[in-house]
């Protein structure tokens, strides 16, 4: 049986309904809830199905014959905002309690892509599952998030600490699921690229310099270790000399998090202010779509600050992640 949260939530005010003392008999309450049809179909809700969830996420409890709604199911009644009532039901239902053994352990196991963002394969999410009747939950709420070929974790929830935990723990990865990571992480930022350079003609051309937005390219599809992906201009330029050289950084979350190479780095060193980053956050792969504009930033090597030169730039979190190591050859 799917739980959907519209029958959660009508289950929990049929309960509410009938309180007398703060309780309610079990017998009337499911009496009432199974007379309500559920809205799409000639369907009847499974009651036991959307007991057996309350009780287990602790919004009601049974005391022998009687059901009691707990302060955390009177607090999801009160609640008149969709997106605070997702937020709460995720966080306190989902994520926590008895449920939790059944959600933890299986987002424990996506994979992560370049811009820390957790994925899995969207063909075979339901392996992850010991019962997939709960997974429409996980949608409904915006838990997960499907894509055209992955299904994310809501970036809101990246960092929740029982997942982070759990993923601690060795985890096996095999050949197979790098290789389909790189792949979804490369059509991420293809997209992205494609983004920018639609966004940079445009922007161009409502300054009034047409003729250099028809000269915007994207060298990275012939030049891929360049060290950045668009050439472009800051604006008026009649020798068609490019001077504003992006690197596109894209993401299906919201969060600004990238990886930046060595490459990239150096180059952004030796063209300061003349290199960008451009970052395009929540990226919608099965159309191709960003519903922001690129975050721009200037001169990446003195703001963002990659070495550490500067003691008093927080404005960045940086982490190394890799070392290149060799081995000093002796002399004879």
């Amino acid at each position: 049986m799917v739980i959907e949260l519209s029958q959660v939530l009508k289950l929990l005010g049929v309960v509410k309904s009938h309180q007398n003392n703060g309780k309610s008999k079990r017998q009337q309450v499911k009496k009432d809830f199974e007379l309500r049809k559920i809205d799409r179909g000639l369907e009847y809700p499974v009651y036991e199905e959307n007991e057996k969830f309350c009780l287990q996420t602790k919004i009601i409890t049974h005391e022998n014959d009687d059901l009691v709604l707990t302060d955390l199911g009177d607090q999801i009644l009160l609640i008149d905002s969709k997106e605070k009532l997702n937020e709460l039901i995720i966080r306190e239902c989902l994520l926590k309690g008895d449920f939790s053994n059944k959600i933890i352990p299986a987002l424990a196991q996506f994979n992560v892509d370049e811009n820390n963002e957790l994925w899995y394969e969207k063909k075979s999410i339901t392996q992850l599952f010991d019962s997939t009747d709960f997974l429409h939950i996980l949608y409904d709420v915006g838990l997960l998030v499907k894509g055209e070929t992955d299904v994310r974790l809501n970036s809101k929830f990246h960092e929740n600490e029982s997942i982070t935990i759990q993923r601690k723990k060795k985890r096996k990865q095999s050949q197979g699921d790098i290789d389909d990571s790189l792949k979804i992480q490369k059509k991420i930022g293809q997209i992205g690229e494609k983004i920018v350079l639609k966004f940079e003609k445009n922007r161009l051309k409502e300054s009034g310099c047409s003729y250099e937005a028809e000269h915007v390219d994207q060298i990275s599809e012939d030049w891929a270790n360049k060290g950045y992906d668009i050439d472009s201009f800051d604006g008026n330029s009649p020798e068609l000399q490019p001077d504003r050289f992006i690197e596109v950084k894209s993401s299906t979350g919201k969060k600004f998090s990238v990886f930046w190479s060595e490459n990239e780095i150096e180059v952004a060193r030796e063209l300061g202010k003349r290199y960008w980053i451009y970052f395009v956050s929540e990226i919608d792969i099965e159309n191709k779509t960003s519903p922001n504009i690129p975050e721009m930033i200037q001169d990446p090597f003195n703001r963002i600050d990659p070495l550490n030169i500067n003691p008093e730039n927080t404005e960045f979190d940086k982490k190394w992640e890799s070392i290149h190591i060799t081995k000093k050859t002796e002399e004879n």
